[in-house]
């Protein structure tokens, strides 16, 4: 603007002189000379550092008479431009011009700028101040090949190859090295002379074992970016390795002789020659003549080898060979003789059932291992002599694999080579002692298998049997076991109890499903194989009704006791499956284990409507159950009508003023319903002082996660660092291997403002944000925009007042969000979280929030939710996780979060504060702690002592050597290699005290 200023300017002057001189011609003309600039501004853009651009300013004569250019100067004195006037000035004529060359040399990268001031002799116009800039960029250096790959050689030998760098510029180049192994590698030049090509030697010199990368930096000037080259090498302690390794050798006779043979592969870079082959021991030798033998770089050798068994019993040793390389150097490997192929080994190798009275059934289990290192045994059968009658046995297992019998009949059965793996593999078998009359019995059982040598084992079976009863016994419920109304889609789990009222003692057997109505009802335990009820004992089991769809269904559970006159005992089992109005969370109350001395707490649950009408409660009643230990602390005075979402807690009490366990099925009925829907009532009495804690192993490398994010009006600074934090996490979730699937929610129940976005104006109230659809509401970590979509979705708005983090929680997870695609209280359309959670991934809930809980039920209430999410035995499973206010440290946030907090500590979850500057660390504990299967099972009560604590697992009782007590997280710990798989049962008994005793 300046520039066409100063134009227009002396153009302007010009033309009144003369119009001057026109209307007063006896004046003199004015004339003067004027200079003006092409540009006030001079861009050379993006210039790689050492190369040259040039440009030019031109000074233009707009006058009428000439001037002269006097001179043209750098001002800042930057050494990176060059300024110079053509011709060094001179004259320039009117409408002329002359140039001012300026040059552009970049020496460092980034913006570099320089002032060029232009004097002249004219009259106006006579001083310029042009701004120069340019960006210094990387160097275009050129490095062949990009990557130098060493390959494979020996700890402290040394390899070098070659790169060439070509220098395009008049500067020189420096070269160094980088990355965590530059001290591995060295170059023989440091600088690269300018517009030159030059190769460099690299050399590799690893002195300790493994993979190794660097990488050669070539930069144009300090603090410039580099242009690399990636070195890569892997070092090993010898050139060869052995296939297989260690060499094994058939199990022989004493004096009998086994050949083997082995491969030698040269996995090094480079030839090497084998000088010698020696063993240890004298009972191994070599057969293949390799002295001198050259071996080229992948190239593998046969080595034949003999053993000569000298004496019984297992033997190892080493085969050195010697070998040239860079140096005279040596391989070992083990020669491995103990024992080869598969033997079948048995423990026990005598059982011994004990007293029995007649028509009782127990249990003895024989474990089948393979003593061998090589190969898999076959277990092929069974066969018993003697006896046989009193005594049967079970189908093989492995875990909670069973492997039904191929054929045969009772004393003689085929297991169809059944296979069992070297090492800590194994079959367990089952037998049954079954008296029928008394007296001593015994029998020989005959283990067959494909053991070359041993392939049969025998076991003594021994046992007695006295006479009793008739048994007189109690079952309850009565007159049947009925289960109300079990939504689809939906399991739940009641029980029965058998009891010995009378003086002759109870043998009970075979306790099983006999009519299991399409697999809908079933025993979670499996069946009961057999026990013995003294005179005022009692035994309890769990029963559970899945309905796999709508409808009526009848059952039967069968069981035989020791009455010649009523031996088989059956119990009627009934189920309803229809869609219901009513929904509770948690869906069952349990108590789990409790000392009859200790007092105990109320357990709540949540009635709510989960349909788009109201909906009259009539009643709330415990039915018949196996005791009436239960009690509702706030018993339904009269009939309430719950809107649409509206729900109210029942309170029930229990008296554990009985042992055992104890089922009862809590009926709640409704006026529209002709079912009464179901709320499973559990709890078991111990005696003093002894505890009973069990667990089942979940699925490992599954995570569903659920935030619920706060969308009050102070929380968008948090809101941004978990946004922050989200992408490492995922990436973090990937490189362990673990399957997340997240979603969220906000902690708002009722809607606020069109602000917070989402489609529900900050009211979530536990459905998954955006609740309209705009974005996936349901984000898989195997999603290539996953961290996108998660990002976008935690940042639900901040237009509440309100925190109810908790229910929102309670609502996200319950139903009818959790286990439907759509609402149907709610207008909008496919708002339900169906999808989020999975039955065999662990859950975890993330609340971030910078002020308390104000959802209003008690946190006993939510706790008790969480813990019974995944179902009995699973409380392990969930934990809830707060980054929550936990002191003043940050002058927005409130100064604590104490029901957050007693959730996430009740469930074995975590706390920090909401001030953290990354939310980064926090979210990783929930991917190590579901990267691999769970190591850690909380105790329900604190432990007096370890000294009586007894850990089982599959019914195996463990050494305590396999686990630990952490005392600081009342947890036990499993050790390494002694983890519970999926799907294994965990029973921890100990002896505990009362809390608050």
């Amino acid at each position: 603007m300046g520039q066409g200023w100063g134009w227009g300017r002396v153009l302007g002057l010009a033309t009144v002189a003369a119009m001057a001189a026109c209307h007063e011609p006896g004046r003199t003309r004015a004339v003067e000379a004027a200079a003006v600039v092409d540009t006030e501004a001079l861009d050379f853009g993006e210039v790689p550092v050492g190369e040259w651009r040039e440009r030019e300013v031109l000074i233009r004569n707009v006058g009428y008479v000439p001037f002269s250019a006097l001179e043209a100067l750098a001002l800042e004195g930057n050494p990176a431009y060059q300024v110079e006037l053509t011709n060094g000035g001179g004259r320039v004529m009117p409408g002329e011009s002359l140039p001012v060359k300026v040059r552009f040399h970049p020496l460092r990268e980034g913006a570099i700028e320089e002032r060029v001031h232009v004097a002249t002799d004219a009259n106006t116009g006579s001083e310029h101040t042009v701004r120069v800039m340019g960006m210094g960029a990387p160097t275009q250096v050129g490095i062949q090949p990009p990557l130098l790959d060493f390959e494979t050689l020996e700890v402290d030998s040394d390899r070098t190859l070659t790169l060439t760098i070509t220098n395009p510029v008049d500067l020189p180049l420096t070269v160094t090295l980088g990355g965590d192994y530059a001290a591995t590698f060295s170059t023989d030049t440091v600088t690269i002379p300018p517009f030159s090509s030059q190769e460099v030697s690299t050399r590799y010199l690893p002195r300790e074992l493994g993979k190794m990368g660097a990488r050669v930096e070539v930069r144009s000037c300090e603090g410039c970016t580099p242009t690399t080259a990636e070195l890569a090498g892997n070092s090993v302690a010898s050139a060869f390795v052995f296939e297989p390794t260690p060499v094994p050798f058939a199990p022989i006779p004493v004096h009998e002789r086994t050949e083997t043979l082995a491969r030698a592969r040269n996995i090094t870079w480079r030839p090497v020659t084998i000088s010698t082959l020696n063993t240890s021991d004298v009972s191994f030798s070599t057969m293949t003549p390799l002295d001198g033998r050259a071996v080229a770089p992948g190239e593998a050798v046969e080595v034949r080898m003999e053993f000569a068994a000298r004496a019984s019993g297992p033997k190892v040793a080493n085969l050195t060979v010697n070998y040239e390389s860079d140096k005279a150097r040596k391989t070992d490997v083990m020669l491995d003789a103990r024992g080869g192929q598969p033997t079948l080994a048995v423990a026990p190798v005598a059982l011994d059932f004990g007293e029995l009275p007649v028509g009782g059934k127990v249990a003895r289990t024989i474990r089948i291992s393979n003593g061998g290192t090589n190969g898999n045994l076959l277990f092929r059968g069974v066969r018993a002599d003697g006896g046989a009658d009193q005594f049967s046995v079970n189908v093989p297992t492995r875990g909670t694999q069973t492997y039904p019998w191929a054929g045969g009949a009772w004393p003689a059965l085929q297991a169809g080579d059944i296979p069992i793996a070297p090492g800590d593999d194994g079959l367990d078998l089952q037998v049954f002692f079954e008296p029928k009359v008394d007296g001593n019995h015994s029998a020989t059982l005959t283990l067959i298998s494909s053991d070359p040598f041993t392939p049969e084992r025998t076991i003594l079976l021994t046992a007695r049997a006295r006479a009793s009863g008739p048994c007189v016994f109690e079952l309850t419920p009565q007159p049947a076991l009925d289960f109300g109304n079990v939504v689809p889609g939906r399991g739940a789990v009641l029980g029965f109890r058998i009891g010995n009222p009378n003086r002759a003692e109870c043998a009970v057997k075979d306790l099983h499903i006999s009519n299991n109505a399409g697999g809908a009802f079933f025993m979670p335990g499996g069946r009961i194989d057999g026990g013995i009820l003294p005179y005022d004992t009692a035994f309890s089991a769990q029963v559970a009704f899945r309905p796999p769809t709508a409808g009526t269904y009848e059952g039967e559970l069968r069981l035989t006791v020791n009455n010649p006159n009523q031996p088989t005992v059956t119990l009627p089992l009934r189920g309803v499956s229809q869609t219901s109005c009513l929904v509770a969370a948690p869906s069952f109350v349990d108590f789990g284990p409790i000392r009859y001395d200790c007092q105990t707490q109320p357990r709540k649950t949540l009635i709510s409507n989960r349909c788009s009408q109201p909906i009259t409660v009539t009643s709330a009643e415990i039915g018949a159950g196996t005791s009436t230990q239960f009690q509702l602390a706030n018993p339904l005075g009269a009939p309430r009508t719950l809107a649409p979402g509206e729900g109210f807690e029942l309170e029930v009490t229990y008296s554990r003023t009985v042992l055992g366990q104890h089922y009862s099925p809590l009926f709640l009925r409704a006026d529209s319903e002709p079912h009464p829907f179901l709320v499973p009532l559990l709890a078991e009495t111990n005696h003093e002082g002894i505890q009973l804690d069990q667990f089942t192993q979940g699925t490992d490398s599954q995570l569903d996660v659920l935030f619920v994010v706060s969308n009050t009006t102070t929380m968008a600074p948090y809101q941004q660092r978990l946004k922050a934090a989200l992408p490492g996490w995922l990436e973090h979730a990937r490189q362990a291997g673990v399957d997340v699937r997240a979603g969220v929610t906000s902690t708002g129940l009722v809607a606020r403002g069109p602000t917070c976005g989402g489609g529900a104006q900050g009211g979530e109230a536990g459905r998954l944000f955006p609740v309209d659809g705009t974005r996936s509401r349901v984000v898989s970590s195997t999603s290539p925009t996953s961290a996108q979509t998660l990002q976008s979705n935690v940042e639900v708005g901040v237009c509440h007042n309100l925190v109810q983090g908790l229910e929102t929680t309670r609502q996200a997870l319950s139903s009818p969000l959790v286990d439907s695609v759509d609402d149907v209280r709610t207008p909008q359309p496919n708002d339900g979280n169906l999808g989020l959670i999975r039955d065999t991934a662990r859950l975890a809930v993330v609340t971030l929030a910078d002020e308390d809980d104000h959802s209003g039920f008690a946190p006993d209430s939510y706790i008790q939710f969480l813990q019974a999410m995944k179902g009995p035995g699973m409380t392990h499973r969930t934990q809830f996780y707060a980054l929550v206010p936990t002191d003043g440290r940050c002058s927005t946030a409130g100064d604590s979060g104490e029901r957050f907090s007693a959730v996430a500590r009740a469930t074995g979850g975590a706390v920090d504060s909401v001030c953290l500057g990354n939310y980064g660390p926090f979210l990783e504990g929930l991917i190590r702690r579901a990267g691999e299967p769970q190591a850690d099972f909380p105790l329900t009560a604190e432990p007096s002592s370890t000294s009586e604590m007894t850990v089982r697992v599959q019914g195996r009782t463990l050494d305590p050597s396999l686990w630990t007590y952490d005392g600081a997280r009342n947890v036990i710990v499993f050790k390494s290699g002694s983890v519970p798989q999926t799907g294994q049962n965990i029973q921890i008994r100990y002896r505990s005290v009362c809390q608050g005793l």
